[in-house]
Order: structure tokens, then C-alpha cells, then sequence
């Protein structure tokens, strides 16, 4: 190779997740990593565009120009614009933006090109791409809109949305100057409703102040000023909105709108109102009102769509096209009565975007998973699939065996494709359900190897390409394969998972892919490079691995060396242990560890390796020399030259040896020689904004090169192109391929026929193999795919699914059953050596236990603790050291608890009690079950008792000022006048304390005198100050509480102290007396003692107490020291011994005890009397005489004892009352306190409440004032656009006045140019000079499905036509006779002048029109800005007069006793609003007089009553009567005059009469029926008698036409007979006759007469029969009486 070799582009192949769009009718263009694909829909031909600057970002299409854009992915992008099929450029915009585009669209007519720009700047520019100029642009910051489409109808209207908002936009033009204008489209909630949007403004009620002050917007009371401001809703008022993805425009104007949620939308083009069209299955909206495409039909119905099926939206004249990631196609019929909803086709995967073609025949269809079809809905349940490739990234591709015919490719997702080299096509299609890891072709058969995450190796046949089919599956770890390479030869299959095992495989099918063995590399593997000896038949394997130390993403330091020689395909097991590891020795294992880490390397058979370097970003090529052991290896650096940008960087060596290829994160490929890294050619195949390039693979002669893209899920196929005549190096790869593929082809033909046979073994046994075998096939070529009721023609080649079934595959994999099988070896060799361990354990166990019985017999000093019994002291030592770690973790878990609450619990503490100058407590009374708590009170802090003391200086001050400027200005009263303003003013100043204060805070005591009145409190600082001096005051009342709560709590110590003492005495005495009675003693609650609740007593643990050591063994000499104290205790006292005896125990008696003294009975006692002696009988006497005597004592002692104990008890219960007493005092005051701090507080409160009003006041002006600036500024530079627009008119209107001008004078010269010919011959020019062809407005009949062009349209460049109808004016046929044809040349150039120039001047005068009608929209809207400046103007004054007003209308509270307020109390706060205020006496003298008056007029109301009464009873009487009257006379005229007819009859003979009625109705109606039944069957009987008269006339007509035909021979026979009997036959006279005529028609009259008469006759007689059947009475009139 020379450097006049490159690489040009073959083919390339993918699908991304980018739209997919017409090019032109026929053609459509989508996005293949950095390349274009143009694919003829027809044909299924491709074309590739490959973008300059390797990245395209956003792309679109002018279907109607056939014009494709897109822009790039850099700095300061530039959008490219190509015509189709020649892919020219023809335009480039440049400087739109500074990062990236998001959004292209083409206007569907003229030259008009929208484009949106993301950070910094997000701006919506409109070009013209024909001249490449920037019209106009608009700011939209934070804005990320999804949907960009111009409005088909209208090139100058354009939408633009996002999932949060709808704008549209009216392009308006003056002459070349654009201005784009915004139209915000409100959406509506999820629900239906239209969100909540707070008005602007104060409404107009606003000035009439009510109870709460003025209302003011919500943003105000929020405290924002700004552009929050004009947009904030609260939380709870705010809604989720529809979130748009989708829009449509329609013929009319109005918008269709797919939303994210499944709502499908509305938007009127003229109202600009969003309303909800179609909802989501299973979701119910509100009836309401919209419009529908026609724009004049309202519809009140939701039809229902499925969930997402409106992600994207495409219109035609049969109805609206939407669909979803539901995978189906729905068509939206709407028509003027009814809105249906038809399921067109499914297509099987999610649909990213569907589009039609520019004559709206044909529907694009393109999905998620990397299919696209075409549908048209002339042929109905008809799907076309013109590309179906799948979606997702690849993991890698590889040339099929020697890579002359066929590629495979695999995908993550489980997809493996076979591609033809020459053209790229598809040539079938494998899916498994598994994840691919790394993929490898074998190049001595035709299959390829896929490593998984599960740690399966799975072999794909494509000996016959067309059908691939799973053939062998190989388990050999659970971690997943990183790592598969083939040797050149085929002969090993090297498999490397994530955890450090290299696996060495038969690549040969024909020993059913054995496993050779395996070794460990205990790294991880990056890498492997195989080398191989096509001569000696021997592999090297160089792996690169990562150690522990490495960084990964910088690369690995770690190198091993394999030699595997060509014996070990033998299966011979000299090299592979039982375990199935391979020797080291064997296989000649070396290590090297390099001195920079690499991400790649490679071997070669020379000895060399080549590395690559993603820090340093370079290329190394080392030399392998001998290392200091026979298990290590050097490298030596012999070149290197510089990589790629960016990394990390990957390479690959060819099979020749001979060239090396490199390719990197940036994109591109480098292929140098391998042997002076010289670089050939570079090229950038993938874009390194999508990660650049993945996996490499060269062919044989390096001449086709297969890459793939890390995320662009593309793959590209380039073609080596290089110098024909060639050079020794080439000569000498075309050698090396020639025998290469020689030996690999007979390889090919052996493996391919054991790849059948493993088939069909695999195919007769599939329900014994792991792996079921349920698979489909479609044949090549065009099949159809039927699914329900659609039919899907598909693309020409075939697909597999390969079904697996998990559940029988097997549980271990093959190094587990390798490792089973050692252990199950060993265990058999050393059976019986384990058997001899396991009895003599068993031995050991038995003797043990023996032990530990008789250790439990054998004393406590001599027995042996359980630890001591375990022979296994490591494992001991280590279940110890396990708890103990957990027992470390579980009690590092508790002290951080304990900590955490702890600090939250000083935290707690030191917030709510160190921090309480006065601590809360509670008083409890003994008995009333009363309980007092005190105000907990902080200690004010300097800075409140600062601002406190700096208050009421300037109060004072205040006070100061206002008395002496009141002596001033009054003058001094007189003395009886000075008495009598002095009461005055005492009363009003009782009545001030009672009731203009507010509180009742004088009555309890505390005075404040620098308190402001509540009349008086008009400005900010004012009430601030009040309410600093009111927490004053309530301070104080709280402190003088609290100084009462302590004295009665000190009085309860004092008696509990007393209560205590006497409880003590009323102990002994019951205890002196045996009475076994409860006493009541007096204690302090938790509540009355808080400081008790930080002091944790022994009962409140629960749980056992943990000791230290140090604890446990202090407490064990305590408790030795306890136990020789009590032994000491127990040995004999003789001291203690004595006095027992001697004394009772006792040295003094007390007068206590002399209820316990007995008398000792004499012993003779119990002997009968008469034993008893003299002495004995005396000794009795004074016993009894001592017994009754100390009984007496006892008696009289008890009873002392009895009052004692009254007297206390009835002193405790006194003092327990007194106490209780008093707790009832301080309850009542506590209750009379909380009155008084609840009064200010609701002053407090109400003050609070008015400097928030002002507040909001205040944000209110503020952000009116914000807005009318804005406003100003706004109105500003919108007055100079206008004034600059008017210039522009101006200027253009002159322009246009000279051209008129012109078009004028060049009239007007027409006879001054003709000069020269006859004035005859001028005015017939001149005639012709004014003649103007008259061109027919064409129009064409266009059948099309296009919803956006007319039936029949105009015929486009009219001027054109017009031009070309001057032509044959201009021919020598209208030449006028007799004129030079120079002359008539120069006529018609001079007129052909004139009309260009009356042309420009019509172009003119509509250009001056559209900018006039601009302008005067401009002023119009200065107009607009005018009156809402005038409008906040108004408002501002509104506002500060609604602030004047709250700031002299107080709210005042006021302290009035019940019975008092005569206000309705309707709500909760009455308003007294229209109240006033008077003194009771006024009122109560009002209602004394009132009552006194009302009493009076109750007595002559009674009066004038009891007359009145009378009055009305006799007028009653007198109308009564002549009511009877009218009534009777009325009744006697009545029965005169009364007709009894039979329905009368009937309604007095008959108790139902409704129901006869219902039933004669009912009756009739049957009758009607059967009337109309019968009037049917009679008619029809009549058309059937129609019918067969219609047919018996026709029979008349042909018999009649015989009859004619026999009449006129028998005419001519009786005309013979006439003339024969005229001839025979004497002639009769004619009056004869007429006589006998004239007696015929008499007799016919007569005959007429008499047959009327009998007609009047039969009359007559049913007449007189009708009327003798009624039967109406007959009454004589009765004389009319008078009223008397």
C-alpha cells in the first residue's frame, strides 16, 4: 500500500431513534449514525449522504422541493441544505446559534425556514433559505420545545410547543423587514377545566372596604413583585395541565393537538381556545361545547382513544391519522353529525412518527424497533414493510468465514443480521431472548459465537445464510463473557469472562465445540489478541488484563503470553488437570507488566506487540524478549507515533500481519503498516458525539473494512481503494489470501457439513437438548404477515425467532460440573481415609459429652465451663470474633441513636426549659380536682427590652408634645365650667377604660399610660410601636400572675409540710390503736415537679442494665463486703443479749406502751381453785386487782388517743379545704387573666392583621408600578418601530409615486417616440399600444387526497401566461397595413416596456398595501399599549385612594356587656359596617316612650277593632244573602234553559266517565287503525287493479289495433254492401229520421229524470230516519223574573 490508497463508502446500515421523513413522493431520508439515508420506497434503492463535520444533529425535510436540512453537531453549528436526487448543497445558514439546533421545518410554501436554537440563547429564527438571510428571531429563555410546524394553509403562521405550553406565531412583513408575534394558547387542565389564571387588577367593588379591608390579588399577599407575579397560582388552586407532543394543522386553520396524557385537542385558529376533542379510554370529562374540523358544527361528545395514541398526528380528506406507543393506527373520522374512530392497522412495535407523502397517497409508518412501512388508505387493512432492521446498538460485526459473500452483525438485544458484502443487503434475521455481550465469525466455517451476560456461549449455523438457526449452546460460567476470539485458522475459540477465566474452545464443529480447558488470569480481561502460524500450526495468545491497582478507564498494566499448540485440539490431556485448568507449564503462561497502561494490544506472529495508550494517546510497538524468570516476559519499545483525540483507542491487526488498524471515541479509523506504523489513509466513519467506533473488522486482503458505532446503532461498510498497478507489499498480501483462503475453504466445506449434523441431531433430540427449538421462518422474498385482519407485505429477507426455554437448560455450568467432578474424584480416592476420620470423630464426640455429664455432678469449684469442652479453638476464636463485630456494630448503631436523641433531646430542653426564666408547672388542688397552670416566660432579651425602653421615650415625648400644644391652642374654661369638664372627663374617661380600650386590663391592675388610643392609630410605625407596648402590658399581666402562682405554690409546700407531720402522728396512733386503715399523705405530681421528668428512676427501665467490667467487678466486692458484714452480725452480742433480758429490751418505759403491758399470770392460774393455797388465792386477788387497774389505764389512754386523732384529722381536712379555697381563687383569676391576655392579643392580632392589608398594598403598587414601566419601555420602543415604519412607507410610497411616474411619462412619449409615422398610423398603434390579451383564468380538475389544496385551483404565474399570450400579439398578423416592420418592432418593444412597467407597478401597489396594513396594525397597538398605561394609571390611583381610605378606617375593639350589641349575628364576625354607636340611656328613654305610646295605640286599635267587627258582620250578612240570591236565580235559568244530550246523559248515568271516554278514544283509535289498515290493503288492491287494468289496456291496445285493422276491411266491405243496397234498396226519407232520433233522447232524459227523483227520494227517508232518532225535549220558555 501506497498513500494513495483510501477508503470509499460501500453501504451503511442502522436505524436510530429520530423520525423518519418524505423526501419526495417516492424517496424517504433518515438518520444513520453521521450519514443520511435516502431510500426509494418503490425500488428499495439507497443513497448515502455523509455529513463534512462527521455529527448531524436535528434534520427535516421540503417534500414538495425536494429539499433535505439538517444541522451540525459543534460550535457555532451550521444547517446544511441539500437538493434531492442530486444532493448538491444549496444553501448554508450560518450564525443561528452558539451550541445546537433543536428543531428545523420547512413553510410548506415560499422560502421560509424556522429554526430553534438550545442554550445560551433559545431563539425562534425565520430564514430564507433561498438567499440565506435571517429574517427575524425571537427569545424564548428556559424554553425546550418538542413540536415545531408551520401552518400549510398560511406560510406566514407557525406553532410551537413544549410539554408545559402552546405558542403560535404570526409572521408579519413590511417589505423585507419580518416581526414575529405570539400567541399564547391556554391549555386546559388533565380534567377538562380550564386551569385557574389569576386576574389583573382590582375588581371594580374593590373601593368599598369590607370587614377584612380591601381584597387584594393572591399575588400580593404573597409578597411578589416581578414576573412571578403575573403568573402565580397557589398550590392548591393549581392543576396539572395537558402536556402537548403532537400537532396537526387543518384545511380551516385550527389545530390538532396530541397530548402525552391520550387527551387529543382542539384549538381554534380565530378564538385561540384550546378545548378537549377525544380523552383517554376509561376517563370521563364533563359535556361541553367545541368545534369540530368543519368549524361551524358543535359537537358535546368526548370520543375515547386509547392511552398514547396520539404521539404523533397526520391529516387527510378521509380523517385524521394518529398513533402511539401502542403499536396501532387509528384513523379520527369527523363528520357534521357523529365523530367515529376506526383501527386502521397494527404494526407490532411502538410508532415513532407517521407522515404522508406529498400526494397524501401514501402513509409513512416508522417504529421504535427499527421497522418502517408504508400505508395507503386507498387499500385499507394493507400494510407495505419496505425497511425492517431492527433498532439498538450493535455490538459488534464480523465477516462471515472469508468474508467474500456475507457480514453477520449482533445487537444487545439479541438480534443477529446477515448482510450481503456487495450491496447491503439484508439477507435474514435472528432473534434470541438474550443479551449479547460480544460476538465472534469463525473463518474456518460458516458460524459465528455469541458471549451473553449469563455466561452462555451460543453457536449460530449460517452455512446456509438465508435461515440461520441455533445449533449448540455452551454453559461455561455464571459471569458474563467479556471477551470471544477466533485464531486466523480457526482452530481455537478463546472465551474471557468478567471475573478472570480465559476458556480455551474447539473452534470446530466437528468435535461439537469441546472445552479444552481453561486458566485463571485473576484480573479482569480487557482484551485478547490471537496470533497464528499458518505453517506450524500454532496459536499465541497475548491477554491484557486489569489489576486491582489499575485505573480502568486509563487502562490495564497486566499482560499475559499463551502458546497453545496444535496437539491440543487432539484431546489429549497431558495439559489439562481434572479440575479442566490448564497447565501453565503447558501452555508456556507468562507475565509482563508494562510501564504505561493500555487499552489495547495486540500480537502478531513476529513476536511483536502493539499497544495503545489512551493517556499519552499513542501507539507502541513493542519487541518480546526473554524475562528474568521462565514466567515472565519484556517488552521493549522499538516506534510509536501518535493515536487518535480522543480515547480510549482500540486496535486490530490483519490477518496478513500486515496492516494495523486503530480506532478511538473520536470516530475514525487509521489503517497503518504494521511494520513502520506508517499511516496509510484516516477517515471518519462515526460521529464522536454518539462515542465513536466500537469493533473493527478487516477482511482478508484488507480491502473491505466493517466498523460499528458504540451508540449510533449503525453499521458501515468501506471498500479499500489502492494503486492497480500495486507494489511488493500488495503482492505479497494477495499471496497470503490466496493460500489463506484455500486452507479455510476446504476447512469450510468439512465444518459446514458437521454444522448439518449437529442440526439435525439437534432437530431429532430437541426435546432432550437444553434449548427448545420453536422456531418460524419466513420465506425470502415478499411474504405477507398477516396479524388479526392486517396484512403487512414484508421486506425481502427472512426472520427467525429462536424461542429458548430457560427451565431446561442445565443449573450448573461447565466449570461447575468440572469442579464436581474433582471433588467427586477425590472423594472416591480418599474414601476410606475419610471414613477412618469421620468414626474416630465420632469417638471424640461421644467421649466429650461423656465429660460434660459428670462435669455437671462435680462440685462448683471444680467444674469446668462449656468453652473449655471445644477442641476447635480457631473456629471458636472466630464465631467469637464474628459477635463480637456485630455485637460492636449493633452497639456503634444504638450509641449513634442514643447520640441523635441525645443532642435532640438538650436541644428540646434548652429551647422549652434553660431558656424559661420562669419554668412551666401546674398547681393542683388536693381534693376539687382544680389544676392551675402558670405562664412559662423567657427572659427578654436586651435588644426587645432596648427597643421597649426606646418606645416609650418617644411616646413620652409624644405625650409632652401633644399636652402642651393642646394648652396652647385652648383657651383656659371658666371655673363652673372647669368642674363640669372635669366630671366630664372622669366619666368619659370610665367609659374609655370600659370600653374604647378594648380589654379590661386597668381592672386587673396594670396601667400603661404610653399606650396610644385605638382612634389614633393611623400610621406603620404607630401600630408597630402599639404592638410592642400591648406585649408589654401582657407581660406584665403574665409576671404578676405568676408572682400570685408561686406564693400559693410556697403556701401548698408549707401545707403539705404540716399535713406530712400530722400524717405522721396519725400513724402511731393507729398503729397504737391496731386500726388498719389508709391515711392520705400528700404528694407533688409530675405536673407540679417537672424537673422530676429529667431524672430517669429504676422503674422506668425496662430492660436489663448494662455493666462494664470495671462495674461488675466493683459490685462484686460490695456485695462480698455486704455478706462478711452480715456474718460478723451474726455472731454473739452479749450486750445486746443482756438488755433483751433483762429490760424488754428496752431502758425506759413510755406511756405509749402501756397498751401493749401485760399483767404475767400467775402459774397456778390454770389449776382448778380449790387446789389453790392461802397464798395462792391472795396472789389471785391482786392479779385481778392489777388487771382491772391497768384495763381502766388502757381505756383511758385509747380514748385520749381517739380525740387526739380527731383533732388532726379534722385540722387536715381544714387545712386541705382553706387550700383548696384559695385554688379557686387563683382559678378565677387565672380564668379572668386569660380574658385579659386573649383582649390584647386579638389587638395584637388585629394590628398585625392591618400591616399585612398595608403590606400587600404596598406589593400591589409595586407591581403595578413594574408593570406600567414595563409597560413604558415596551410602548417606547414599539413608538420608534412605528415611527421607523412609517419613514419606511414614506420612502416606499415615493418610490412608488415615481414608478407611476414613469408608467406615466412612458404613455405620454408614445407619440413623441413615433414621430415619424402618419398621425392615422399613430392612433391605431396607440390603440394597439393599449390592447391587453385576455388571458381565461385556467383552472384544473385535481382528484388528489390532499386536505390542504382546493378541487380546482388557479393556475400558478399568472404573469407568465400573460407574457406568453403577448406573443402572438406580437406576431406580424396584427400588424397594421402599410407599417415598416422596424417600425412595428420597435411598437412592440415599446410596449412590451409599458407593460413590465405596469407589472412593476401592480407589485408595487401590493407591496405598499400589505405595508401600510402593517403599519397601521403597529399603531393600533400603540394605541392598545396607550390605554393600558392609562388603565394602570387609573389603577394606581384606585389603589392609593383604597390605602388613604384603610388608613383612616379603623378597626376598633371594644369591651360591651351582654345585652348590649343589637347586631344581627348572621356570621361568625358580625359586620358593623352600618352600625353606630349610643348611650343606653337614650335608648332605654326611646323605648320607655315608645312603649308608653305603643300601649295607647293598643287600646284604640282595639276600639276601632270591636266597631270595625260589627260593621263587617252585617256587611257579610247583606252579601251572603244576595250571593243566595244570584245563586238561585242562576240555577232556575239554568234548569230552563238546560239540553240533556246523550253525552250528558252518559255523565250523569255512568260513575266513571273518564274511563267510558278513555275506552270510546281508545275504541276509536282501534278503529282508525283498522280504517288505515284496511285504506292500505284496499289501496294496494286498488294498485293491483291498476295494474292489471294498465296490463288489460295493453291487451285492449293490441286487440284494439286488430280491431282497427279488421274495421277498415269491414269498412271496405260495408261500403261495398252500401253501395249494393244503394244500389237495391229504395232511399229513406230524413225527416223520418230525425223524428225517430229526437223520440230517443226524449225517452233518455226521462229515463235520467226519474232515476234523480228516486236518488232524492232514499234522501229524504234516511233524513227523516236521523231525525226521528234524536231526542231532544222540549221545555216552554219561562218568564224572566226581575231582581226585587
Amino acid at each position: 500500500m501506497d498513500n494513495a490508497d483510501s477508503l470509499s463508502l460501500r453501504w451503511v446500515k442502522g436505524y436510530t431513534t429520530r423520525k423518519v421523513l418524505f423526501v419526495n413522493n417516492n424517496t424517504i431520508c433518515y438518520v444513520c449514525g453521521n450519514f443520511l439515508v435516502f431510500m426509494d420506497v418503490d425500488t428499495r434503492q439507497e443513497k448515502v449522504l455523509q455529513c463534512e463535520t462527521g455529527s448531524i444533529g436535528v434534520f427535516t425535510t421540503n417534500s414538495a422541493k425536494s429539499i433535505v436540512a439538517f444541522a451540525e453537531q459543534r460550535l457555532k453549528p451550521f444547517i446544511n441544505l441539500y437538493s434531492f436526487p442530486e444532493l448538491t448543497k444549496t444553501s448554508v445558514l450560518k450564525d443561528g446559534a452558539e451550541l445546537e439546533y433543536t428543531l428545523l421545518e420547512f413553510s410548506y410554501s415560499d422560502f421560509y425556514f424556522a429554526t430553534f436554537s438550545s442554550l445560551p440563547e433559545f431563539n425562534l429564527t425565520i430564514w430564507n433559505w433561498k438567499t440565506n438571510i435571517r429574517l427575524c428571531s425571537e427569545s424564548l429563555l428556559g424554553m425546550k420545545p418538542t413540536v415545531l410546524s408551520f401552518n400549510p394553509m398560511n406560510q406566514l403562521q407557525l406553532c410551537l410547543a413544549n410539554e408545559e405550553c402552546l405558542l403560535l406565531w404570526n409572521i408579519e412583513r413590511c417589505d423585507d423587514f419580518h416581526l414575529l408575534k405570539r400567541i399564547d394558547v391556554k391549555l386546559p387542565a388533565e380534567d377538562g377545566s380550564q386551569a385557574v389564571l389569576e386576574d389583573v387588577g382590582i375588581g371594580p367593588d374593590s373601593s368599598a372596604l369590607t370587614y377584612y379591608g380591601p381584597k387584594m390579588l393572591i399575588s400580593a399577599q404573597a409578597g411578589l413583585v416581578g414576573n412571578m407575579a403575573n403568573t402565580f397560582v397557589p398550590r392548591e388552586l393549581q392543576k396539572t395541565l395537558i402536556k402537548p407532543v403532537s400537532v396537526c394543522w387543518t384545511p380551516n386553520s385550527d389545530l390538532y393537538v396530541g397530548c402525552k396524557t391520550g387527551h387529543l385537542l382542539l384549538v381554534d385558529a380565530e378564538l385561540h381556545r384550546a378545548v378537549v376533542f377525544a380523552t383517554p379510554s376509561g376517563e370521563q370529562l364533563s359535556p361541553g361545547s367545541f368545534r369540530n374540523a368543519s368549524s361551524n358544527i358543535m359537537m358535546s361528545v368526548h370520543p375515547e382513544l386509547k392511552q398514547c395514541a396520539v404521539n404523533t398526528l397526520a391529516l387527510n380528506k378521509k380523517g385524521l391519522y394518529t398513533a402511539g406507543l401502542n403499536g396501532i393506527l387509528y384513523c379520527i373520522k369527523v363528520t357534521p353529525h357523529k365523530v367515529e374512530i376506526e383501527e386502521c392497522l397494527s404494526a407490532g412495535a411502538p410508532i415513532r412518527n407517521i407522515e404522508f407523502s406529498v400526494d397524501y397517497e401514501s402513509l409513512l409508518v416508522a417504529t421504535e424497533e427499527g421497522s418502517i412501512h408504508i400505508y395507503k388508505p386507498s387499500e385499507p387493512n394493507k400494510m407495505t414493510t419496505i425497511l425492517d432492521i431492527h433498532s439498538g446498538d450493535y455490538v459488534s460485526a464480523a465477516l462471515l468465514g472469508t468474508g467474500k459473500q456475507y457480514c453477520v452483525s449482533a445487537r444487545i438485544l439479541g438480534a443477529v443480521q446477515v448482510w450481503s458484502v456487495a450491496d447491503g443487503k439484508l439477507i435474514s434475521t435472528l432473534v434470541l431472548p438474550v443479551k449479547i455481550t460480544v460476538m465472534a465469525s469463525c473463518p474456518s466455517s460458516n458460524y459465528v459465537a455469541l458471549g451473553t451476560e449469563t455466561g452462555q456461549v451460543y453457536f449460530i449455523n449460517l452455512a446456509k445464510v438465508e435461515t440461520p438457526h441455533l445449533v449448540y449452546q455452551l454453559n461455561l460460567h455464571k459471569m458474563p463473557i467479556q471477551c470471544l476470539e477466533y485464531d486466523h485458522g480457526g482452530q481455537y475459540l478463546m472465551a474471557g469472562c468478567s471475573d478472570g477465566h480465559m476458556f480455551i474452545v474447539n473452534a470446530k464443529p466437528s468435535k461439537q465445540f469441546k472445552v479444552i480447558g481453561y486458566t485463571e488470569i485473576k484480573s479482569e480481561i480487557m482484551g485478547c489478541s490471537l496470533a497464528f502460524h499458518m505453517s506450524k500450526k500454532i496459536v499465541n495468545c497475548l491477554i491484557l488484563a486489569c489489576q486491582a491497582r489499575d485505573d480502568k478507564s486509563h487502562g490495564a498494566t497486566q499482560l499475559i503470553r499463551l502458546d497453545l499448540p496444535g496437539d491440543l485440539t487432539s484431546g489429549s490431556s497431558i495439559s489439562v488437570d481434572h479440575r479442566g485448568m490448564m497447565n501453565d507449564v503447558a501452555i508456556w503462561k507468562q507475565h509482563c507488566q508494562t510501564e504505561l497502561p493500555l487499552t489495547s494490544a495486540v500480537l502478531n506472529t513476529d513476536q511483536h506487540v502493539y499497544g495503545y495508550c489512551t493517556l499519552t494517546r499513542t501507539i507502541y510497538k513493542y519487541k518480546i524478549t526473554r524475562g528474568l524468570s521462565s514466567d515472565t516476559f519484556n517488552l521493549i519499545t522499538q516506534a510509536k507515533v501518535e493515536g487518535h483525540q480522543l480515547g480510549p483507542g482500540f486496535l486490530y491487526l490483519s490477518a496478513n500481519q500486515q496492516c494495523l488498524a486503530s480506532v478511538a471515541r473520536d470516530g475514525f479509523i487509521q489503517l497503518r503498516d504494521a511494520n513502520n506504523l506508517g499511516l496509510h489513509f484516516e477517515t471518519q466513519c462515526h460521529s464522536y458525539r454518539l462515542g465513536g467506533v466500537k469493533s473493527i473488522t478487516l477482511s482478508l486482503d484488507c480491502r473491505t473494512v466493517l466498523t460499528t458505532g458504540i451508540q449510533d446503532g449503525t453499521i458501515v461498510c468501506n471498500t479499500e481503494r489502492f494503486d492497480p498497478a500495486g507494489s511488493e507489499r500488495n503482492k505479497a498480501v494477495l499471496d497470503y489470501n490466496r493460500s489463506m483462503i484455500s486452507m479455510l475453504d476446504q476447512s469450510c466445506v468439512t465444518e459446514d457439513k458437521a454444522l448439518i449434523v449437529l442440526e439435525q441431531q439437534r432437530e431429532s433430540t430437541k426435546d432432550k437438548l437444553d434449548v427448545a427449538a420453536d422456531i418460524s421462518h419466513l420465506s425470502p422474498g415478499i411474504s405477507t404477515h398477516s396479524t388479526g385482519t392486517y396484512s403487512t407485505p414484508s421486506v425481502s429477507s427472512s426472520k427467525s425467532y429462536q424461542k429458548l426455554d430457560d427451565s431446561r437448560f442445565p443449573e450448573s455450568t461447565w466449570l461447575e460440573t468440572k469442579m464436581a467432578e474433582a471433588v467427586e474424584k477425590d472423594n472416591r480416592k480418599h474414601m476410606d481415609a475419610k471414613a477412618k476420620l469421620k468414626q474416630g470423630i465420632k469417638k471424640l464426640r461421644t467421649t466429650i459429652k461423656r465429660m460434660m455429664l459428670e462435669n455437671e455432678s462435680v462440685p462448683e469449684i471444680e467444674r469446668l465451663e462449656h468453652h473449655e469442652f471445644n477442641l476447635d479453638l480457631k473456629e471458636q476464636k472466630r464465631l467469637h470474633l464474628e459477635g463480637e463485630e456485630k455485637v460492636a456494630k449493633v452497639r456503634e448503631t444504638i450509641e449513634t441513636e442514643n447520640l441523635a436523641n441525645q443532642y435532640l433531646r438538650e436541644v428540646i430542653k434548652k429551647e422549652c426549659w434553660d431558656n424559661m426564666a420562669v419554668k412551666g408547672r401546674t398547681l393542683e388542688a388536693f381534693f376539687s380536682g382544680l389544676a392551675v397552670s402558670n405562664y412559662p416566660m423567657r427572659e427578654r432579651s436586651n435588644d426587645e427590652l432596648e427597643l421597649l425602653k426606646k418606645i416609650m421615650q418617644q411616646r413620652t415625648i409624644e405625650l409632652i408634645d401633644l399636652k402642651a400644644r393642646k394648652d396652647i391652642v385652648e383657651t383656659p374654661p371658666k371655673k363652673e365650667e372647669k368642674e363640669d369638664e372635669e366630671a366630664e372627663d372622669e366619666d368619659s374617661k370610665e367609659e374609655e377604660s370600659a370600653a374604647l380600650k378594648g380589654s379590661l386590663t386597668c381592672q386587673y391592675g396594670v396601667v400603661n399610660r404610653h399606650l396610644y388610643k385605638q382612634l389614633e392609630l393611623h400610621t406603620k410605625d404607630e401600630k408597630i410601636n402599639q404592638i410592642v407596648l400591648l406585649q408589654d402590658v401582657i407581660y406584665n399581666i403574665k409576671t404578676t400572675f405568676n408572682k400570685e402562682f408561686d406564693a400559693t405554690y410556697k403556701q401548698k409546700e408549707v401545707e403539705m409540710a404540716r399535713v406530712k407531720d400530722r400524717t405522721v402522728r396519725i400513724v402511731e396512733i393507729m398503729q397504737q390503736l391496731d386500726m388498719d386503715e389508709e391515711v392520705w399523705l400528700p404528694t407533688m405530681s409530675n405536673k407540679e415537679l417537672p424537673e422530676r421528668e429529667f431524672e430517669v428512676q429504676d422503674s422506668e427501665v425496662t430492660a436489663e442494665r448494662y455493666l462494664t467490667p470495671e462495674q461488675k467487678r466493683k459490685l462484686e466486692e460490695e456485695y462480698k463486703a455486704e455478706q462478711l458484714r452480715l456474718l460478723a452480725a451474726k455472731a454473739d452480742n452479749w450486750r445486746e443479749r443482756a438488755l433483751k433480758d433483762m429490760m424488754g429490751g428496752v431502758l425506759e418505759t413510755k406511756k405509749s406502751d402501756i397498751l401493749k403491758m401485760e399483767i404475767p399470770v400467775p402459774y397456778f392460774m390454770d389449776k382448778p381453785e380449790y387446789e389453790w393455797t392461802e397464798e395462792q388465792v391472795k396472789q389471785a386477788k391482786e392479779y385481778a386487782i392489777k388487771e382491772q387497774e391497768l384495763n381502766e389505764e388502757k381505756d383511758k389512754y385509747r380514748k385520749t388517743l381517739e380525740s387526739e386523732l380527731k383533732k388532726l384529722q379534722s385540722s387536715i381536712a381544714e387545712s386541705r379545704n382553706n387550700f383548696d379555697d384559695i385554688m379557686n381563687k387563683l382559678f378565677e383569676k387565672k380564668v379572668r387573666t386569660e380574658m385579659i391576655i386573649y383582649q390584647e392579643e386579638l389587638k395584637i392580632c388585629n394590628l398585625v392583621f392591618s400591616l399585612r392589608i398595608e403590606e400587600e398594598i404596598r406589593y400591589r403598587d409595586a407591581q403595578l408600578n413594574y408593570i406600567l414601566e414595563e409597560q413604558k419601555d415596551f410602548m417606547a420602543v414599539k413608538s420608534q418601530m412605528t415611527q421607523n415604519m412609517k419613514v419606511m412607507v414614506d420612502r416606499f410610497r415615493e418610490s412608488y409615486d415615481d414608478l407611476v411616474a414613469e408608467d406615466r411619462l412612458l404613455d405620454r412619449g408614445f407619440r413623441r417616440e413615433f414621430s415619424d409615422v402618419s398621425a392615422a398610423m399613430v392612433d391605431q398603434l396607440y390603440k394597439l399600444y393599449k390592447r391587453r390579451p385576455k388571458v381565461q383564468t385556467q383552472r384544473i380538475q385535481v382528484a388528489t387526497a390532499n386536505p390542504f389544496e382546493d378541487q380546482s385551483q388557479l393556475v400558478k404565474d399568472s404573469h407568465a401566461s400573460f407574457l406568453a399570450a403577448m406573443v402572438d400579439l406580437d406576431s406580424l398578423d396584427f400588424k397594421p397595413e402599410n407599417l415598416d416592420p422596424a417600425v412595428w418592432d420597435r411598437f412592440c418593444e415599446s410596449r412590451r416596456k409599458k407593460i413590465e412597467s405596469e407589472h412593476q407597478v401592480k407589485l408595487k401597489a401590493v407591496t405598499l398595501a400589505e405595508m401600510q396594513m402593517f403599519l397601521q396594525r403597529r399603531m393600533e397597538e400603540d394605541e392598545n399599549n396607550a390605554q393600558i398605561i392609562n388603565n394602570l394609571i387609573q389603577e394606581l390611583n384606585n389603589l392609593r385612594e383604597i390605602k388613604s381610605q384603610f388608613q383612616l378606617n379603623l378597626m376598633v375593639q371594644l369591651v360591651l356587656k351582654q345585652g348590649q350589641v343589637e347586631v344581627m349575628n348572621s356570621d361568625f364576625i358580625p359586620d358593623y359596617s352600618n352600625s353606630i354607636f349610643l348611650h343606653k340611656g337614650v335608648v332605654e328613654d326611646l323605648n320607655s316612650t315608645i312603649q308608653l305610646l305603643g300601649e295607647k295605640k293598643v287600646a284604640s286599635m282595639v276600639e276601632r277593632k270591636d266597631f270595625r267587627k260589627k260593621i263587617v258582620q252585617v256587611e257579610w250578612e247583606c252579601q251572603k244573602m244576595l250571593m243566595q240570591m244570584d245563586d238561585l236565580h242562576n240555577k232556575i235559568r239554568d234548569i230552563l234553559k238546560l239540553k240533556i244530550s246523550k253525552q250528558a246523559q252518559m255523565y250523569l248515568r255512568e260513575a266513571n266517565y273518564e274511563s267510558q271516554i278513555i275506552a270510546h278514544i281508545m275504541g276509536m283509535e282501534r278503529s282508525v287503525q283498522g280504517q288505515e289498515k284496511f285504506h292500505s290493503k284496499v289501496l294496494k288492491k286498488k294498485q293491483d287493479a291498476i295494474k292489471e287494468l294498465e296490463k288489460q289496456i295493453t291487451q285492449l291496445k293490441q286487440e284494439m289495433n286488430v280491431i282497427d285493422h279488421q274495421l277498415k276491411e269491414q269498412h271496405i266491405s260495408v261500403s261495398e254492401r252500401q253501395n249494393i243496397q244503394e244500389m237495391t234498396t229504395p232511399v229513406e226519407s230524413e225527416e223520418d229520421s230525425r223524428n225517430r232520433f229526437r223520440d230517443l233522447m226524449q225517452r233518455n232524459r226521462l229515463m235520467e229524470l226519474s232515476r234523480s227523483q228516486a236518488e232524492d227520494i232514499a234522501i229524504l227517508r234516511n233524513e227523516l230516519e236521523r231525525q226521528r232518532m234524536k231526542s231532544f225535549p222540549i221545555l216552554a220558555e219561562t218568564e224572566q223574573y226581575p231582581y226585587i
